[in-house]
């Protein structure tokens, strides 16, 4: 029965909303019906390029109208959308293209003819669909309904994030992920189709995926916003009548960051805000305080997620005056559990890697079967001798539980940074920087900042003569999106080594703090 796979939840929504706006960018609205219509139109069209079900298509646009329109085309053509956000460079786009062969890439006449111009000649990459031919497209189809053959269990779509060898890695996500944590998230956060949601997170992060997902489940409207200053964020706020606000902890630091913004008693009307959502990173205590401030009338909701299983856990509200620094409980039809290295139970107060368990566990990573069997991996809590395969998602992130079975985030299991609301491997940072041929050696690695979550700190050596942390910035912005740039570069002249040659990274990075600062 519908829905099994995600675009039934647009056929339902369109079949009882019809001329309900579903999508709306700027000055640009797309109803339910409309929406519906046209993607299966293109997935119709899709399918005509090539019948091969489980092709990866990639997605190269600005958030938009158009990014939603590819989604749903490319799942009603039975194929795999692969998005990639548009502030990646070639290197990372060629590494996508070239990791999950891409055959079919839908993108702009723009891109096209820059910064995608020299990756057109990949072997994998087959067809190019610019969105200046979809008007084209769905009408020569309009009038055909497509036939999917996919089931529940099938790819829709791979999430490339931070990986530890330096390069983006898939992750794969089935059409069961989507719907289960767009039905989770809804019943918690309440969402019926009379909400506004602002989608201020990119598509490609499995948060801001999840807000399109919620939004086509229930019914609503997601306003697609791309946040610049704090002032224009909060008018947004208060013109379109948003009733949801998920956002990542920098919107919120900059936000409340008094030499960007003010925020004066009555000049906001802020009555429409039903529920404000957290995630990405934890929101420091502070800023929690600020937000209830600001939205006496909202409920806020602190999550806590990762891209291998979605969301994991939400604090209730009615707890977020009591236990701000908690990230609550987990969802409904998810178990999380603390455990050591033993694979035990930790005791309350006891720190271990967080585990999740049901809903929202992704079916692994594209091309990599040793750090899928790292990940995910048999629950280690079922009776011995038990032969079900019951897999979970080890976190890789510390936490902790009080007496009460509240959760408490602690830090990172290995190095990774948890910067603007993405996950950076500092591996893949010093990867970058040694790109440079003035650089020796590099240790990167993140410290906490009120704005960012946590900033990048690059610890360099440099081989050559008249260089300067500043070549090295400007090198990181022009070969890599805004989040892999480092905050700070501070020149070294050694670094200490350990007993067996390598680079003590703890005691760097002590050294580190020690003579700058954090």
């Amino acid at each position: 029965m519908k829905p099994y796979l995600l675009q039934h939840f647009l056929e339902i929504a369109a079949e009882k909303y019809p001329d309900k706006p579903a999508i709306q960018n700027g000055g640009s609205t797309i109803t339910y019906s409309a929406l519906c219509g046209k993607a299966k139109a293109l997935g119709v069209a899709l399918k005509q390029f090539s019948p091969e079900r489980g092709e990866r298509v990639g997605i190269f646009l600005d958030k938009s109208i158009d990014q939603v329109l590819s989604m749903l085309a490319v799942l009603y053509a039975d194929k795999v959308f692969v998005l990639m956000n548009s502030a990646l460079h070639q290197k990372q786009v060629r590494h996508i293209i070239n990791d999950c062969r891409i055959s079919t890439l839908l993108t702009t006449v723009q891109f096209k003819n820059s910064v995608l111009q020299p990756i057109l000649s990949e072997p994998s990459l087959v067809t190019v669909v610019c969105t200046e031919d979809f008007p084209v497209l769905i009408e020569s189809n309009f009038d055909r309904e497509p036939d999917c053959g996919n089931i529940t269990d099938d790819i829709s779509n791979i999430i490339y994030t931070s990986g530890s060898t330096g390069v983006p890695k898939g992750v794969v996500i089935a059409h069961r992920n989507l719907i289960d944590t767009a039905r989770n998230s809804t019943e918690h956060l309440k969402v019926s189709e009379n909400d506004r949601i602002l989608c201020s997170p990119a598509l490609n992060f499995d948060y801001g995926l999840n807000q399109l997902t919620s939004t086509l489940c229930k019914g609503c409207t997601l306003v697609l916003y791309k946040y610049l200053l704090p002032n224009a964020f909060l008018q947004t706020i208060q013109n379109e009548k948003i009733t949801g606000v998920p956002a990542l902890p920098p919107i919120w630091a900059s936000v409340f960051n008094p030499k960007l913004a003010r925020i004066e008693k009555d000049k906001y009307d802020f009555s429409s805000v039903r529920y404000i959502a957290n995630t990405g990173a934890k929101l420091p205590v502070p800023l929690v305080r600020k937000v209830r401030e600001t939205f006496p009338r909202a409920d806020l909701y602190l999550m806590y997620g990762f891209t291998e299983a979605f969301r994991s856990t939400f604090l209730d509200p009615k707890e977020v005056d009591r236990i701000p620094d908690s990230i609550g409980k987990a969802l409904p039809n998810v178990q999380i559990e603390v455990i050591n290295d033993r694979n035990e139970i930790c005791k309350p107060g006891e720190v271990g890697e967080l585990i999740h368990r049901g809903a929202g566990i992704a079916k692994g990573y594209w091309n990599s079967p040793e750090l899928t069997a790292k990940v995910y991996r048999q629950n280690p809590l079922l009776p011995e001798g038990s032969q079900f395969n019951d897999p979970v998602g080890y976190s890789g992130d510390l936490v902790k539980k009080d007496e009460d079975g509240f959760i408490y985030y602690v830090g990172r299991k290995d190095h990774q940074i948890k910067t603007s609301g993405y996950r950076v491997s500092p591996t893949e940072v010093e990867a970058l920087i040694m790109e440079c041929p003035c650089v020796s050696e590099v240790v990167a690695f993140g410290l906490d900042d009120p704005e960012l979550g946590q900033k990048i700190r690059a610890l360099v050596i440099f081989s050559g003569e008249h260089v300067s942390s500043k070549d090295i910035l400007n090198h990181c912005r022009a070969e890599a999106p805004h989040y892999l740039v480092p905050k700070e570069i501070f020149a070294v002249t050694e670094f200490p080594k350990t007993a067996n040659g390598k680079i003590d990274r703890p005691q760097a990075i002590e050294q580190s703090i020690e003579q700058h600062g954090k």
